[in-house]
C-alpha cells in the first residue's frame, strides 16, 4: 500500500513448512533503482495484474497502483505513496473459491452471506430505513490522500489504513526488518516509514496459527512477510457513550520487507469481503466488518488538516448529507459469491467549464454518447450497460475507462497533458475546470472542485482521474470524499446520499 499507489496481491495462508518463496515477489532483476521509488502524490494507476496461475493463493488481491513518475514531478517530502489497492479481475481470484452453486432448489434453504451469516435480504422496504450508527470512529487523513482509523490490539492503541478494496488486516511486528527494495539489504527500521509497532510478546490475547505464514506483495515493489494469528481487534466509539466492538480478528503480523510507510499507519484493516483471503474457509477466517457499516470521509482544511471524516458502524454517522438515499446491489463474482464491493455506474455527467472554447472532438470518445442542445453547457456518456466500478477508500483517485478519462482531461483550460510513464495527466492548478459527476441508480453524485486536482508543486496539479487500462474501473477517495456510502452486507446493498458540500 502507498499513499497514492500501492497494489495488492498478497499471498496469506500459505503452508508455512517450508515457506516457499512469494510468487513474482522482487527478484533483484525485475527492480528499479532506488531512484525511481518515489512517486508523486496523486499519481497511482492500476497496473497489469498478476495472471491467476502466479497469484493462487492471495488475499486482498488488489493490484497497486503506484508507477514510476517523471523526473520532474517530486512527491512532497514525507509523503510516501500510499493508495492502499486497486482490484483484481475475476479470472484471479484465489483458486479455493467455492465452486458455483447448481441450479438453486425452491425447497433449498436459502443461503447465508459469506461474510455476516446471515441470509441476503429480500424485502424491499428494508432499503428504505437507513439506521443510525451504534458506533463512530473519527478518520484521519494525511493530506485527502490516505484515510486510517484508531483501534486496539490486546488493549494497545494503533493507527491503521482503511481499505475496502482488500481483505487484509496486518500490522507492522516491533522486530519488523526493513529491507532494500532493490538488493534486499537490510535497512534502518525507520526507513519503512511505520507508526507504533505491535510485539506479541506484550500481547495476552495472541494465538498464533500453526503452519501458516502471511505475505503480501505490491506492484511497486512493496512487500511484507511475517506470520499469521488471531488478536482482539477494538473500534471504539468517539464519544465513548456507545461503547464499542471487539472481534476475533484473523490479521497479519509482518517482520520483514519494504514499505513505503506515513510515519504514522501501523498497517491496514481490510473492509472487503474475505472472500479473497485465500484459504479463508480453512482459516476460519474472522473479521472486524459488521453487517451494516458507512463511510463518511472528508476533504481536510487548513483548520482541521487530519480531520477526515467518520467509520460508523450499524448505520450512518451523525453528518449533513443530501436526501434521497440511492441504494445499488453490490455485484456478486458470481451468484452468491462477494468479493469487492462492485456497484453499476449508469452514466458520467460531464460538463465544460463556461470560459472553455466547447469545442468537441469529431469523433466522440464514447461508445455511445448524447447530450443536449447546448454543447457548451452539458454532455454526457450513456453507455449501451452499466459499468461496473469498484468502491475502494484505499485509492485515492478515480480509475475511467480511458477514453472518458481522456475527455475530461481534455476539457480543462488549459488541457491537460497526459503522462505515459506515470499514467497521470498535468495541468496548471489555476486551470478552468469541468464539472464531473457520477451517475448511480439515476441520480448524479458531482466531484467538488476541490478533489479534482492535487499539487505536484512548482505551479503543476495532477488530475484525479486516471485511465484505466487494463485494469477495473474504481472508485476511490477522490469521490468518496463527496459522498456517504453506507455498506449493508446482510442485504447486499450499498447506499449512497450525496454530501459534495459540508
Amino acid at each position: 500500500m502507498a499513499e497514492d499507489g500501492v497494489g495488492v496481491g498478497s499471498v496469506v495462508g500459505s503452508e508455512a513448512a517450508p515457506v516457499e518463496p512469494l510468487v513474482g515477489v522482487l527478484a533483484p532483476g525485475d527492480l528499479t533503482s532506488p531512484g525511481d521509488l518515489a512517486s508523486p502524490v496523486g499519481l497511482a494507476s492500476p497496473v497489469g495484474l498478476t495472471p491467476p496461475v502466479e497469484i493462487s493463493s492471495t488475499v486482498g488481491l488488489a493490484s497497486p497502483a503506484a508507477l514510476e513518475s517523471p523526473a520532474a514531478l517530486e512527491s512532497p517530502v514525507g509523503l510516501a505513496p500510499v493508495e492502499v489497492s486497486s482490484p483484481i479481475v475475476v479470472s484471479s481470484l484465489p483458486a479455493d473459491l467455492p465452486p458455483p452453486p447448481s441450479t438453486p432448489n425452491a425447497n433449498a434453504e436459502q443461503p447465508t452471506d459469506i461474510l455476516t451469516g446471515v441470509a441476503p435480504s429480500t424485502d424491499s422496504s428494508s432499503l428504505d430505513t437507513v439506521p443510525k450508527a451504534s458506533i463512530e470512529q473519527h478518520v484521519d487523513t494525511i493530506g485527502g490522500r490516505v484515510y486510517m482509523t484508531n483501534i486496539t490490539l490486546a488493549g494497545h492503541p494503533y493507527t491503521l489504513i482503511i481499505d475496502t478494496g482488500s481483505s487484509d488486516t496486518w500490522i507492522a511486528a516491533s522486530n519488523f526488518k526493513c529491507t532494500s527494495r532493490l538488493s534486499h539489504a537490510r535497512l534502518p527500521q525507520k526507513r519503512c516509514g511505520f507508526g507504533e509497532l505491535y510485539d506479541v510478546v506484550d500481547s495476552t490475547t495472541y494465538d498464533p496459527i500453526p503452519g501458516r505464514a502471511f505475505g503480501v506483495k505490491y506492484s511497486d515493489g512493496e512487500y511484507l512477510m511475517g506470520e499469521m494469528g488471531t488478536e482482539e481487534l477494538r473500534v471504539d466509539d468517539v464519544g465513548g457513550g456507545k461503547g464499542g466492538l471487539t472481534v476475533r480478528q484473523t490479521i497479519g503480523v509482518v517482520e520483514k520487507g519494504w514499505w513505503m510507510g506515513d510515519g504514522r499507519s501501523s498497517g491496514l484493516m481490510g473492509l472487503a469481503f474475505p472472500t479473497l483471503a485465500s484459504n479463508y474457509h480453512d482459516l476460519n477466517y474472522t473479521t472486524v466488518i459488521p453487517p451494516i457499516f458507512s463511510l463518511a470521509l472528508s476533504r481536510p482544511t487548513n483548520q482541521s488538516p487530519t480531520a477526515g471524516g467518520l467509520l460508523a458502524i450499524g448505520g450512518i454517522p451523525d453528518v449533513p448529507y443530501t436526501t434521497p438515499f440511492v441504494s445499488v446491489p453490490i455485484t456478486p463474482v458470481y451468484s452468491s459469491t462477494y468479493a469487492f464491493y462492485t456497484i453499476p455506474v449508469d452514466d458520467f455527467s460531464i460538463t465544460p467549464p463556461s470560459s472553455s472554447t466547447g469545442k468537441f472532438p469529431e469523433t466522440p470518445p464514447f461508445a455511445n454518447t448524447s447530450s443536449t442542445s447546448n454543447k457548451k453547457a452539458h454532455r454526457q456518456n450513456k453507455p449501451s450497460s452499466p459499468l461496473s466500478m469498484i468502491l475502494d477508500s484505499g485509492s485515492t483517485l478515480l480509475y475511467l475507462p480511458d477514453t472518458t478519462a481522456d475527455y475530461i482531461a481534455s476539457l480543462f483550460s488549459p488541457p491537460a497533458r497526459y503522462i505515459p510513464a506515470s499514467n497521470t495527466y498535468i495541468t496548471s492548478c489555476t486551470a478552468l475546470q469541468p464539472r464531473f459527476g457520477v451517475v448511480i441508480g439515476g441520480q448524479t453524485f458531482f466531484v467538488n472542485p476541490e478533489d479534482m486536482l492535487s499539487s505536484e508543486g512548482r505551479g503543476r496539479c495532477s488530475l484525479a482521474v486516471q485511465r484505466v487500462e487494463d485494469g477495473d474501473a474504481v472508485l476511490g477517495d477522490a469521490w468518496l470524499k463527496n459522498v456517504l456510502v453506507v455498506f449493508d452486507l446482510g442485504g447486499n446493498v450499498v447506499r449512497i446520499a450525496g454530501r459534495e458540500v459540508y
